[in-house]
């Protein structure tokens, strides 16, 4: 995966499991970025940016250790590596014959019904994570709704009330090492666009500000609730 959408709009390369078309990627906001080769530029969503921006750390960060190559042959550029074709890449670095690796050892029954247990007890723990987690961000959907569904500006001790509880909220979302994974990485960079859209109108008053923050978060947090239940649903089928 190149981190770009091709010139027909593929997300991904035909034989995918999902489809070149992947609906989860559908409703991501996009943004142009610097193709490979610096060709011009190409289309990618914000789940894909800030993975891409990530790695681009991880390369500069470790550039005096190691090389990286990019041979995607296409797609976003990704700064500190060195762009190669898969072949040439095989052709410069495949240069000795793969050493014989003794096939490992099968485990005891003790051994492998101790790992078992401890699968078991990851998986559960992950699954109490996830549903604690949606049943928090449902309650604070409802309480988003009702304030959303009233006419009227209410009054600021309220709101602030309510704008700290959300706070609340996003300080366990983002220490939380289940929360932040792969999987659920792209909701928070959608998030930082979210409120980065309310911080661009310079909202003078207070209370409109929080009300204006608070609709914003709604909008986020169900994108949010579909991800995480997707990533529960998963769990489950474990």
């Amino acid at each position: 995966q190149d981190l770009a959408f091709d010139e027909k709009g593929n997300s991904h390369s035909k034989g995918f499991d999902f489809g070149e078309k992947f609906s989860g990627e559908e409703n991501i906001d996009k943004l142009k970025v610097p193709a490979y080769a610096g060709k011009g530029e190409v289309l990618t969503h914000i789940a894909w940016n800030d993975y891409r921006i990530k790695l681009e750390y991880l390369f500069a960060c470790n550039s005096k250790e190691v090389k990286f190559y990019n041979a995607t042959e296409g797609g976003a550029r990704i700064n500190f590596t060195e762009e190669l074709s898969f072949k040439e890449c095989c052709e410069k670095l495949l240069t000795k014959e793969k050493p014989k690796f003794e096939l490992p050892k099968s485990l005891t029954k003790n051994r492998s019904d101790k790992l078992l247990v401890k699968f078991k007890e990851k998986i559960q723990k992950d699954q109490d994570n996830a549903k604690r987690f949606l049943n928090d961000a449902l309650a604070l959907k409802q309480i988003l709704e009702n304030i959303l569904s009233k006419d009227f500006l209410l009054p600021l001790e309220f709101l602030e009330k309510v704008y700290q509880n959300i706070e609340n909220f996003n300080h366990n979302l983002d220490t939380d090492e289940f929360i932040q994974d792969e999987v659920l990485r792209g909701a928070f960079a959608y998030r930082g666009k979210m409120i980065a859209d309310v911080l661009r109108l310079h909202i003078q008053d207070k209370a409109s500000f929080i009300s204006a923050y608070i609709k914003a978060y709604y909008e986020w947090l169900l994108y949010f609730i579909e991800k995480l239940e997707q990533k529960y649903e998963s769990l489950l089928k474990v």
